[in-house]
């Protein structure tokens, strides 16, 4: 944690590093490479930019649960989370004999498991 005291000095010195290296033409963030015009150098703004959310792929969303009544074929609801199929099944008298729970994941959710 920065003492707050200190913190208005470090701001300080942090753009005035930065405001030397953008008139040398030198990347504000390794402060070495060129930047030719830019604020960073193409190592350090390829680095950025695979590090960002825009790379990282689709988002993991949960699995939905659709509860199905097995005499009628008809959808009772589409569902989130598994409490919520709970308290369907029970708001609508049913067993869970009398019902079929479907559940779908996410297409990209047995790719992405390990990857955040």
């Amino acid at each position: 944690m920065t003492d707050a005291k200190k913190q208005p000095v470090r701001n300080a010195a942090a753009r005035r590093r930065y405001a030397e290296r953008t008139a040398k033409r030198i990347c504000t963030h390794c402060g070495k490479a060129p930047s030719f015009g830019a604020s960073r150098c193409q190592a350090c703004a390829r680095r950025a930019y695979e590090r960002s959310e825009h790379v990282r792929g689709l988002p993991v969303y949960g699995s939905e649960f659709t509860v199905v009544h097995a005499a009628t074929g008809e959808i009772l609801d589409n569902l989130e989370h598994w409490e919520d199929v709970v308290l369907c099944v029970s708001f609508a008298k049913l067993s869970f004999d009398d019902v079929e729970i479907l559940q779908e994941h996410a297409p990209m959710r047995s790719v992405l498991t390990g990857f955040s």
